[in-house]
């Protein structure tokens, strides 16, 4: 367990205890039910002096700020409080860090012997609804300051999904293939579009074929022993592990009708040579549509640039 501070959630155990308590909210439970299953969930380390407490105190905090304290989570809690001696939980030896530890403990008593707030309505998650079509192609047009300075103005980014990535809460991202145009002329036809360059996302060295195929499961198994030993992959002329898939995260149906242009459905495309293609889609590199401005824009021109171009140092490095 990590603990970086005396506050009530500057430890690993009540921050823990706040996210689920939030989540098993927001999905209708009531207080004992919820209850029933975070001390189910969290039995391991509820006997544990030290651990034990703060699970109680972390739940029975966020019972009162929802307005749904249980009798009994407050008694438990109450009675811990007044038992907890501050240097066991923190391993504080400083008097003035204690000191603070037990205000957080005695403002923490004082709250739950206080009147409750009105009990909160559970939040109203948005429904994502996935958007892409195996086959779609889409255009986007390059426009930032960094297209310009490489003389990549008004050139398209051509988009192909062509697999699905699953991440919680069961949702869904596209796996894609990106080409670029070599003016700002878009094909007109599949042979055109066969003619394109495909950016490259990643270039790996021969060797990290045999790290474990997994990163779930970092000591391998069977399976990854298989695996490895039937994977013939040819390497680029540098001695890289070609990528050029890849997973793009937040691309919103506003996106797609704003910034895209649809192309088509193709099923007839000429995928990349000597691709190397993880054998898990954990390990296809990803890009954000939008978390600082024109992230896909500049991550994919950086992208280009750096391995097409072969403009990155790795490349340099490999001739020598």
């Amino acid at each position: 367990m990590g603990i970086w501070g005396y506050g009530l959630y500057q430890n690993d155990t009540s921050s823990d205890v706040k996210d689920q308590f939030e989540d098993l909210f927001d999905k209708g439970k009531s207080a004992q039910e919820i209850t029933e299953i975070m001390t189910n969930d969290f039995k391991e380390i509820l006997d544990d002096k030290q651990e034990g407490r703060l699970f109680w105190y972390a739940l029975a905090d966020m019972q009162w700020k929802f307005g749904m304290l249980l009798p009994e989570v407050k008694e438990k809690a109450l009675s811990l409080i007044d038992t907890d001696d501050c240097i066991l939980d923190y391993q504080m030896t400083s008097s003035v860090k204690t000191e603070q530890r037990k205000k957080v403990l005695n403002d923490l008593k004082v709250k739950l012997l206080s009147p409750q707030p009105p009990m909160k309505k559970p939040k109203k998650k948005r429904v994502f609804k996935y958007i892409w079509k195996i086959g779609d192609i889409f255009a986007y047009r390059l426009k930032t300051d960094l297209a310009k300075e490489k003389g990549f103005l008004g050139r398209y980014f051509l988009i192909h999904i062509i697999d699905e990535y699953i991440y919680p809460p069961e949702r869904k991202a596209p796996i894609a293939y990106v080409k670029i145009t070599n003016d700002e002329k878009l094909p007109s036809n599949i042979d055109e579009y066969n003619k394109l360059e495909y950016v490259q996302t990643r270039a790996l060295k021969y060797e990290y074929l045999f790290w474990p195929l997994n990163i779930l499961f970092p000591n391998g198994n069977i399976d990854d022993i298989q695996e490895k030993l039937k994977t013939k992959q040819p390497v680029d002329e540098y001695g890289y592990l070609p990528h050029y898939r890849l997973v793009l995260f937040k691309t919103t149906k506003k996106i797609i009708q704003s910034e895209l242009l649809f192309l088509g459905n193709y099923s007839n495309v000429i995928l990349p040579e000597k691709e190397f293609i993880p054998h898990i889609k954990y390990n296809i590199p990803y890009v954000y549509w939008k978390t600082s401005d024109n992230a896909f824009e500049t991550k994919l021109i950086n992208l280009y640039c750096g391995h097409n171009l072969r403009e990155l140092s790795m490349y340099h490095d490999a001739k020598k």
